[in-house]
């Protein structure tokens, strides 16, 4: 593979003057003829999902006010609220002279009472912080941050003889089918540590690219994304891991990155993440 490497429009056979190296706006028609070779490629699109809920914005915020408002005109009293209601029923037969208290009446716990004690423990709770050291640090190898969002894993990888952001990647054995060479590939990639769940065994998504110039070269490569997400809870040696990506191929990975969607474009290839965000919902 060399280090020109111009793409494919998924679905055209049009051709992107678009390298890892360079972005040209323009672009021209070809054709791949019979004796064309395609390497099938397998990657994974690696997701670390929401620790915790997101803040909710401001039309969710109305939202659910108008939805609060509604149920609370339209629902039937609680059994709390029923209990606090009997309680005043009874605190008024006690104000009659004839009424005679018994032993159990006066040791029985209002709702009243109840609501007192729940807002002494309300008053005494501290939320967790959801800014973690590794959200103060800006350390983007950690998955212990931004922990409302969707995190996304990209490697530094090799292609040809120069270092690009992508997704972990990795040509397809002879036997293999696309979803085991997705596991493979991720193994390989990231280490024994990590830990995924795959999530389907089609694909999610497809990209296609020249090696070098195509009136020059007659091989290229097809991708295909499978999408997985990292179990939580994993553990090594007693210690909690998530996201502790080792990195297993030193000479053609150099450096990976977890990222949130919106910060991909700052290092994928244009063309390359116009594909890959197809598939990665901000949900």
């Amino acid at each position: 593979m060399t280090s020109g490497m111009r793409f494919l429009k998924f679905g055209k056979f049009r051709r992107l003057k678009t390298t890892f190296s360079e972005f040209d706006r323009h672009s021209s028609c070809v054709s791949t003829p019979d004796s064309f070779k395609w390497h099938l490629m397998s990657a994974v699109c690696l997701v670390r999902h929401p620790v915790v809920s997101a803040q909710p914005s401001a039309i969710e915020q109305r939202y659910q006010k108008l939805m609060n408002e509604m149920e609370f005109e339209n629902s039937l009293l609680s059994d709390h609220e029923l209990r606090h209601r009997a309680d005043l029923d009874f605190i008024e037969k006690k104000k009659q002279e004839d009424f005679d208290e018994s032993e159990e009446d006066a040791l029985t716990l209002t709702a009243q009472d109840q609501q007192d004690i729940w807002d002494s423990q309300l008053s005494h709770f501290t939320p967790a912080n959801t800014i973690t050291e590794a959200d103060e640090k800006n350390d983007q190898q950690s998955t212990d941050r931004k922990l409302d969002e969707k995190l996304i894993l990209i490697v530094k990888q090799k292609l040809g003889d120069r270092f690009h952001w992508v997704l972990p990647q990795g040509q397809r054995s002879q036997g293999e089918s696309m979803r085991q060479a997705a596991e493979r590939v991720l193994s390989l990639t990231c280490g024994q540590e990590i830990k995924a769940q795959f999530m389907s065994n089609a694909p999610c998504g497809f990209y296609k690219y020249m090696y070098g110039n195509i009136h020059l070269s007659n091989e290229g490569a097809k991708v295909f994304f499978f999408k997985a997400h990292t179990v939580m809870g994993h553990t090594v040696m007693g210690h909690t891991v998530m996201g502790q990506v080792e990195l297993a191929q030193r000479d053609s990975i150099s450096d990976y990155l977890w990222l949130p969607r919106g910060n991909l474009k700052d290092y994928l290839v244009p063309s390359y993440y116009r594909h890959v965000k197809r598939f990665i919902l901000s949900l």
